[in-house]
Order: structure tokens, then sequence, then C-alpha cells
């Protein structure tokens, strides 16, 4: 038995290490110097523990701007998701009106849809607006998450239809007992899917790629393969960016761990 143990141990170490050493090595790189880089054989450690990487970094004039960018349009993406799979959701499990079957068969059909398909008309409609080179160009086309708003009306239904009876029994309307009840009785999930919403546009690369053209306006996916280190051979600021471009991600999950294994034992995976 305790053979097993040791051995099921082993093997957990040895997947964790496997999944953690990009990271761990990321985080390494970005002190080398440019020389570490082309040392044979391959080097692991810098040579010497330095933040002029990092310096380098800050002292780039458009990278806080990148970082901005993304920050901005992941909490406004993720912000206008929730609003819109949270009423979506509630009118699909409480409501039962002309056309609802349809329209969400229609947003079932949208999930089997390869958004590079999209590009080119969601381009077209974006300039058309007017709205290249803008914070709204850059999030609209991913405001109608189609399997948030099915697994949240899942969620909403299996909450006893007494509860919303009740509430409204005592004078409650349907936005009081959205705020009051539902979101709180939901915030594990909701948690979840406003981190996947915030992380997904975070990381979005081709689209905002495609709809903005001035480096005020570029997110720091994008902003990073613009730095030029990389044409000097010196790879450390390019790392000590992406370590920097990571921090986002661990504070959220740090502030929201909790109620993400909450949703994650209820059956609600990140999609």
């Amino acid at each position: 038995m305790r053979t097993r143990r040791t051995a099921l141990a082993a093997i957990t170490a040895a997947m964790a290490l496997l999944v953690l050493f990009p990271f761990i090595y990321a985080f390494l790189a970005s002190f080398f110097s440019a020389s570490d880089f082309t040392t044979s054989p391959a080097r692991i450690l810098p040579s010497s523990w330095s933040l002029r990487n990092y310096l380098r970094l800050a002292g780039n004039r458009h990278f806080g701007t990148y970082m901005f960018n993304s920050l901005l349009t992941g909490l406004l993406s993720a912000s206008a998701r929730m609003v819109i799979s949270i009423l979506a959701a509630y009118a699909f499990s409480h409501f039962r009106f002309r056309g609802s079957r349809m329209l969400l068969s229609i947003i079932i059909l949208t999930l089997f849809i390869p958004g590079d398909l999209l590009l080119d008309g969601n381009y077209r409609t974006i300039q058309r607006l007017g709205l290249l080179d803008s914070y709204l160009g850059i999030i609209s086309t991913s405001l109608l998450p189609a399997s948030q708003i099915l697994m949240l009306r899942q969620f909403f239904l299996s909450i006893p239809s007494s509860v919303r009876d009740s509430a409204m029994m005592d004078g409650a309307g349907d936005g009081r007992y959205i705020l009051s009840i539902l979101i709180p009785v939901s915030k594990a999930v909701i948690s979840t899917f406003f981190l996947q919403g915030f992380v997904s546009m975070y990381n979005s690369y081709l689209w905002p790629l495609l709809v903005t053209n001035s480096p005020s306006m570029r997110t720091v996916q994008i902003g990073i393969t613009m730095l030029g280190y990389a044409e000097s051979l010196n790879y450390g600021p390019i790392f000590a960016a992406i370590i920097v471009v990571f921090i986002p991600f661990l504070a959220a999950f740090i502030i929201m761990h909790k109620r993400i294994m909450t949703a994650l034992r209820q059956g609600y995976m990140f999609m």
C-alpha cells in the first residue's frame, strides 16, 4: 500500500513538474543576459541575477499602454458577457415565449461554427460601423457567449421554482429576484465564467490584430511580438514581458480560486 502511494505521489509530482516547467523556465529566462541564450549547452539558470530585463521593459514607452488596453478590454468584455449571459439564461429558463426554442437552437448552432469562418464578415461589419481602432470594436465579437448562456440556463433550471414564486409573492420583480437571490446563489458559477471571459479576451491575438492599427490601441499579446528585442537575439525582455502578462492571471486565480473550485465540483468547467 505504501509503495503504491509512493508511486502515485511520484507520478503526480512528475506531471506537475511537466506542466509547470514552461512557467519556471520563462521566469528564469527573464533574468538571462543576451549571451545566456546562445551558450552551449543551453542554460537553465541565469549567469547572474539582475532586473535589467524588467527595467528595459519598463522603459518601453508602449508596453504600459498595451497592458492597459488588454486589462480594460478583458474587464469590459467579461462584464458585458456576464450581463448578457445572465439575462439571456434567465429568459430561456423562466419564460416561454414564441420562438424561444428556435432562438435557443440557433444559439446552440453557433457553437459549431469555426470562428475563422466569420473573420471576414465580422471585419467588414466593424469597418462599416466605424469601430476600427476602438475598444468596442475589439470586444464586439465576444459579447454573445453561447456556451455560458446554455450552462447558466441549466444552472438556473436546477434552482427550485418555489424560490422565485416566494420572491414574487413578497413583491420582488424579476430584476430584484436576479440581483438579490439568483446572482448570490450562482456566484461560484458566475465568478468562474467571468474569469473565463476575461482570460479569453486578455489572450486574444488575431481579432485585436485585425481591428487595431495604432500603437495606442494595441493589446499586450500583439505588443509582445512588436517589442523588437528578438531581432538582436536578446529574448530576456520578452520573457520578462511574458511574466508580467501572467501576473493578472495569477492574481485573479488567487482571489477567486475558492469559487472556481466550487464551480468545478458542481460540474461547470471552463469552455
